[in-house]
């Protein structure tokens, strides 16, 4: 914990509640000097209860004066005389007081100190009470000291976190790792059952075991730098059982290495496990064994990565972060320093002082606290969403419940703090004055002031006359004869195929025919009668011929018409067979280009109102804005895709129909929209046939808040049909 002060007035107006106070820090407190950003702290430990606090040196001084006995106004007297520019001023011996009393880390000379320290241990508990509940998603449960088992297992942790363990370590992994990457087809096509309801029961054992390795590493890599672990648990992470010990000794660490590799130990045993299971499912068959082998490849290295190593969240990722800027207590300055801003900008008041110590921390703490403060927002919400497509009253509960702690209780705590907080004597009625006029501002702007009113869709470039070629006659592609994306004439030969199996029977049925002629004049000479027969196979022969010709001349693709051609599916044919009716791409006329988007269904107050502008940007050109004309979205339904790249059979976003193998049915209906490109877009932008691009439709001014509740309506629509 930080027990940073935040300067102030040099008298305060509390201090008569103090100076008469004898008061020293509590004889199970000790005390040790660690330096962060080049500048010295104490951090005080509480044998106690293994709480971990940092000081400034000056405040630890003024501390020590307090041990002779003296009262805190005979103290601060004191430290004024010795030196007035280092001395804290009344406001910080007041902070500092009040903080180290709320930690319970004081003891006075008063008989009844024993009842004043139970009472002041009921309020923390009490308090922290409160903060297990509002933190319902990782609630912390001890129940076992695993020191002593971790002194008993010091030879072979010291074993494992050495230079052998760490050879053998790297060896498991590269061999995880060449596991995997010779499965790599079967270790993807696998992962579409992974949130199965029939794979969930593994998938937690897996998560399960995984950290409890997790765990144990923190707590055998604190305790070989000689660090203490008291406690160790049970976390409700979602209300999921799971292990968690205390390493929080490790803050103790003079070294910043040694408190990083702390951190770093949970993901390192939790690599080390997915690499022996990545073994273990490479080399054994379906079954049992084989899935809960899989499914801790998973949680041991993705959720880990993408959780534990997150900075934005207090995980291990944040303790890194930390201590790589040597910044204690990020989470809670950060906020600090937002609550500065708002104090000093916002409300206007003068002896607001800053959390931050340095230029450097000026902008990193506000920009950690809304980055972290958005990202817990958007995880909660995409948890609700997930929780509520399973079991959706439980979601609908968690809504209300997430509504309640992001929205009312932070707007309880402002009005308290207007209400009741000393930061504001004599600024109160100015500070309420001030709420309430950005709070009117603020309801005015997002309530009533009419903001234009946009929808994206998806969609594709569209010729208004276009031709569309297909292969007459199978065979290689062999030869390109003219450029994809030129105009080209009607006539002009495009491309060559080439199908040797197709020149041998050629190559036979010139021959037969050859010799059915020859026997032809045999007849005449001689053998009168078969006459008839032989000619009947030689005008056989000749039709078959001239099919196989035709068949051959097809293997040249021409241009039917002039145009554009646009044969993009042909980059990759080159070389390849390809099949009677192919397609060969599409001649389209460069002068007439529409844009036709796809919108769906919950989108369809577009209707309702006026289209007021379109604009359209094609991907790989988003840097070029197009505008477009004339636009009409089709009153029903449809069904077809209008380009199979709008799928995601195609890669794009529209979920197609299984049953469809084109990849062109929708699995749900949808609106059409179609948008004339003005003959501006064919100066400033490359139009090809079938590209893919994103439309804006710029509709009717609405208020933001409005605009809001319709798309979290939508949104509620697609994902739960209500």
């Amino acid at each position: 914990m930080n027990l940073e002060l935040a300067g102030g007035k040099i008298f305060s107006d509390a201090w008569h509640r103090v100076a008469s106070v004898q008061v020293q820090l509590r004889s199970s407190v000790g005390a040790h000097r660690q330096y962060f950003r080049g500048e010295p702290w104490v951090i005080l430990r509480d044998r106690f209860s293994n709480d971990w606090f940092r000081i400034s040196p000056d405040a630890y001084a003024f501390l020590c004066r307090l041990e002779s006995g003296c009262s805190v106004d005979e103290a601060w007297n004191e430290s004024l005389a010795a030196d007035p520019k280092r001395a804290l001023t009344q406001e910080e011996v007041v902070q500092l007081l009040g903080q180290l009393n709320l930690s319970n880390l004081l003891q006075y000379d008063r008989s009844d100190s024993a009842a004043t320290l139970f009472e002041r241990m009921s309020r923390r508990k009490k308090s922290e009470t409160v903060a297990l509940l509002m933190g319902f998603l990782s609630i912390k449960i001890p129940l076992y000291d695993p020191d002593h088992l971790l002194e008993k297992a010091m030879p072979l942790i010291r074993r494992i976190y050495g230079p052998v363990g760490m050879v053998l370590y790297l060896l498991l992994l590269l061999a995880g790792g060449k596991a995997l990457m010779e499965e790599s087809s079967r270790l993807f096509d696998q992962g579409s059952g992974l949130l199965a309801p029939s794979n969930l029961g593994l998938l937690y054992i897996g998560f399960l075991i995984s950290k409890l390795l997790h765990e144990f590493s923190h707590a055998a890599v604190c305790k070989r730098f000689g660090g203490e672990v008291h406690r160790m648990g049970v976390m409700l992470l979602i209300f999921a059982p799971m292990p968690y010990v205390d390493a929080t000794s490790a803050w103790g660490f003079k070294q910043r290495s040694k408190r990083i590799l702390v951190s770093l130990a949970g993901v390192v045993a939790e690599l080390a496990f997915a690499a022996a299971a990545a073994l273990v499912w490479a080399n054994t068959a379906p079954g049992t064994l084989n899935a809960l082998a899989y499914n801790v490849i998973f949680v041991a290295s993705v959720s880990t990565l993408l959780f534990n190593m997150n900075p934005l969240m207090r995980f291990d990722g944040y303790h890194i972060l930390v201590d790589a800027l040597e910044v204690p207590n990020l989470f809670q300055r950060s906020r600090e320093q937002l609550r500065y801003l708002g104090e000093r900008f916002l409300l206007q008041l003068p002896h607001a002082q800053p959390a931050a110590r340095t230029a450097t921390e000026s902008w990193l703490l506000p920009a950690f606290g809304l980055l972290s403060m958005l990202y817990w927002l958007l995880l909660m919400f995409n948890i609700m969403l997930f929780i509520a497509g399973e079991y959706f009253e439980l979601g609908v509960a968690l809504a209300i419940l997430l509504f309640f702690m992001s929205l009312v209780v932070p707007l309880f705590k402002f009005v308290k703090y207007l209400a009741s907080s000393p930061n504001l004597d004599h600024h109160r009625s100015h500070a309420v004055g001030i709420s309430l006029v950005l709070s009117m501002v603020a309801i005015m702007v997002l309530g009533l002031l009419p903001v234009p009113d946009r929808i994206r869709v998806m969609g594709v470039v569209q010729a208004g006359q276009s031709r569309q070629l297909h292969v007459e006659s199978e065979g290689f592609f062999s030869e390109l004869l003219a450029r994809p994306g030129t105009v080209v004439q009607r006539g002009q030969p495009l491309l060559r195929l080439s199908n040797p199996d197709l020149e041998m029977e050629i190559r036979a049925a010139k021959m037969q025919l050859k010799q059915l002629k020859a026997q032809e004049i045999q007849a005449i000479a001689g053998a009168v009668a078969e006459l008839s027969a032989i000619y009947r196979q030689k005008q056989a022969a000749e039709e078959s011929l001239s099919t196989l010709l035709g068949r051959k001349e097809g293997l040249l693709v021409v241009a039917p018409v002039a145009g554009i051609w646009s044969a993009s599916e042909l980059d990759a044919s080159h070389g390849q067979w390809l099949g009677r009716g192919a397609s060969a791409g599409t001649i389209v006329n460069q002068e007439d280009w529409r844009f036709v988007a796809v919108l769906p269904q919950v989108a369809s107050h577009a209707f309702e109102d006026t289209i007021q502008q379109t604009e359209v940007r094609l991907r790989g050109q988003e840097e070029i804005n197009l505008l477009a004309q004339a636009t009409v979205v089709m009153p029903f339904e449809q069904g077809q895709l209008p380009s199979r790249a709008l799928g995601m059979a195609g890669g794009g976003d529209i979920a197609v129909s299984n049953a469809d193998s084109s990849g062109l049915t929708a699995a749900e209906s949808f609106f059409r929209i179609e948008s004339i490109l003005s003959v501006d877009a064919l100066t400033h932008a490359r139009l090809l046939h079938g590209h893919v691009g994103t439309m804006r439709l710029t509709l009717s001014d609405r208020p933001l808040f409005a605009q809001w509740e319709r798309k979290l309506r939508q949104l509620f629509q697609r994902r739960f049909r209500v």
